[in-house]
């Protein structure tokens, strides 16, 4: 639907159902000033009646039984009902439409007697005596305004309702000794009721209603019209010309760098600028997003249905060997990726199976035609209709994550080893010791065969060495529950430092110390951490000759919360082959017997168990650089 009929509809449809709520309203509102009005009419007219009802009690019926001989009654002036219903006869007269009732259960005249609802409101009466009823109601086709209130014995009433042989004569003679008489004080015996018709005055109402409406309609009407047309000029020819323009870009008429222009600075010109806007933004969105597929450092292949790549990122250019990204790689088919066919279709089923792929691991042809271990998540393209056109894929080469993998499989097999070896090592602990025991006693006994002590003593050093390896192999295995404390780092390595020095002092090394002032104090186990410096110390001792240098440097890195401490010595430095391997459990390039590889591994589980990093840099010939790297928490 256009958008000029939209406005008609929506806007008359509005606007009529606006009037139609606000004449209802006007409606509903005279209905119920003219029913208030009619109750307040009601109200009046009982307030006159119960007036005229106190003046006969009160001043005419004691001068009548003083001045009438005592068994004289006047039924016309003395009798409350009757004096009511003549009154209210003459009152009809005045107004023929005005109806009053006062009936009573089983009363003196029969013609008193009451209708189906007026003894439904003297059982209501009877339960509630200060209840009053008024509503509309509908008597003879014609709706009424009803106001009923009960009629209740009074003590002064009972000198005519009493009893038969208490009453008047003339009371008796005129209605007998069947009804109206042995009644109760504060009994409900009767209702008295006031209806005034409302159909007529509802029928003004009505007409006065359709009036104001069918007058107001032909406003109205020229009203809609003329804000119709003042809309159709300020906001949907200018709209109408903002979406030629939209159809134009899209449509390629016009390219993203023509912008449309308006002169109108309402919200029209707000909506081309906005449009401006967007155009800039999908320019730079493009700009980003095609500099993402260019940037990112994982393959992106763009492909149709059979496989021939249309568009291949700078890392897919690189990974595969296409000299030419738009020209070669479109010469290029995925199978010619793959080292197998079998492999492509088998990645193909899959796809077909969900629409997508994701983490698909396989083999790929890499430029140097070797095989590299990749990644694949990738998933179908359709046109409008709906058909598969095409595929886009990301391809992640995961061959150095399998190779961690694979370590960590062998750190895994190790930490086995580890435990085997830490059971092996409690077993071999007991023997050792009763060798070594037994050696020492032999050694005091033969002090006196030189040779037999000498030999001895080759046996005693041969189990201490032993000792010590089953020693390293328990500090390896074994896993003690940390004690953290406050320590500085600084004060910690000094420690070290003077716990080695007798060591450092054979080859006379020179110990320089870079510092830090203020590190702040980190918390750690300082057992643990003093056997990890206490380890990497003593490899950099062991790597340099006589003469050589260890310099320590602290560092307080705020950025990321952490204390760095750098051991470099001017060792030998270790083979590109090896740089690797150093971590791993029983891995050596000392002499035999002069360690057991597992000194590092026990500093790295060490290190990780804080929390911390530890690092090796080292050039081969010139020396090593260990870092270690910890939190303060």
């Amino acid at each position: 639907m256009p958008l000029t009929s939209k406005f008609l509809f929506g806007n008359g449809v509005i606007v009529l159902i606006f009037w139609c709520i606000l004449n209802v309203v006007i409606y509903i509102y005279l209905k119920d000033n003219i029913i208030t009005q009619t109750y307040q009419k009601t109200d009046i007219l009982f307030s006159h009646i119960q007036a005229t009802i106190g003046y006969i009690r009160k001043k005419v019926r004691p001068k009548l039984f003083h001045v009438l001989p005592a068994e004289e009654f006047v039924p016309e002036v003395m009798s409350v009902s009757f004096l009511n219903k003549g009154i209210m006869s003459e009152f009809r007269k005045l107004s023929p439409d005005f109806r009053y009732r006062r009936v009573a259960v089983n009363p003196m005249n029969p013609e008193n007697a009451p209708n189906e609802l007026e003894l439904q409101y003297i059982a209501e009466f009877r339960k509630d005596r200060k209840a009053i009823k008024r509503g509309i109601i509908k008597m003879d086709n014609k709706k009424y305004f009803l106001h009923a209130r009960p009629v209740i014995m009074e003590a002064e009433c009972l000198a005519c309702h009493g009893s038969p042989e208490k009453a008047p004569a003339k009371l008796v003679s005129l209605y007998g000794t069947q009804g109206g008489f042995n009644r109760k004080p504060g009994e409900v015996i009767g209702v008295e009721s006031i209806a005034i018709p409302l159909d007529e005055t509802f029928a003004q109402i009505r007409g006065l209603v359709i009036s104001i409406f069918l007058t107001g309609i032909v406003g109205v009407l020229f009203l809609f019209l003329s804000l119709t047309y003042y809309i159709d000029i300020v906001a949907v020819r200018p709209i109408k010309n903002v979406s030629r323009f939209f159809r134009s870009v899209v449509e390629g008429e016009k390219d993203l760098e023509t912008p449309f222009a308006l002169k109108s600075r309402d919200e029209i010109g707000g909506l081309a600028d906005s449009f401006n806007r967007m155009m800039e933004y999908l320019k730079n969105s493009e700009r980003k997003y095609r500099r993402i597929f260019e940037d990112s450092r994982d393959a992106i292949i763009v492909a149709d249905f059979t496989g021939v790549i249309h568009d291949i990122n700078p890392a897919g250019v690189e990974l595969f060997g296409c000299r030419d990204r738009l020209d070669t790689a479109r010469a290029e088919t995925l199978y010619d990726l793959f080292p197998k066919k079998e492999e492509c279709d088998r990645l193909f089923r899959a796809m077909e199976k969900n629409g997508y792929v994701k983490d698909y691991e396989t083999q790929l042809t890499c430029a140097d035609r070797r095989h590299v271990d990749v990644m694949i998540s990738a998933s179908f393209l359709r046109d409008e209709a709906g058909r598969v056109c095409g595929f886009e894929a990301i391809i992640k080469d995961i061959t150095e994550w399998k190779l961690v993998q694979d370590r960590m499989k062998e750190a895994d097999r190790m930490a086995s080893i580890g435990r085997l070896a830490a059971g092996l090592a409690h077993e071999i602990n007991n023997p050792l010791g009763i060798i070594m025991g037994y050696t020492g006693l032999l050694i005091k006994e033969l002090k006196d065969n030189g040779q037999a002590v000498a030999d001895l003593q080759v046996i005693n050093r041969n189990a201490e060495a032993c000792k010590k390896i089953v020693e390293d192999l328990l500090n390896f295995s074994r896993t003690t529950e940390s004690v953290p404390e406050q320590m500085n780092i600084n004060a910690v390595i000094d420690e070290v430092l003077d716990m080695l020095s007798y060591r450092l002092r054979e080859k006379d090394a020179a110990i320089q110390r870079e510092y830090q002032d203020g590190i702040p104090e980190l918390t750690a186990d300082a057992k643990k951490i003093r056997q990890v410096f206490i380890n990497i110390i003593m490899n950099a001792f062991q790597a340099i000759d006589r003469g050589g240098k260890i310099t320590i440097v602290t560092v307080y890195d705020k950025s990321a919360d952490r204390v760095r401490v750098s051991i470099s010595d001017s060792g030998c430095g270790i083979p590109g082959e090896n740089i690797n391997k150093v971590f791993e459990p029983f891995f050596t390039t000392k002499q035999p017997g002069d360690g057991t590889g597992l000194g590092l591994s026990v500093s790295y589980g060490i290190v990780r168990e804080h929390g911390g990093e530890i690092t090796v840099e080292s050039t081969h010939g010139k020396g090593s650089t260990f870092t270690v790297s910890l939190p303060l928490d």
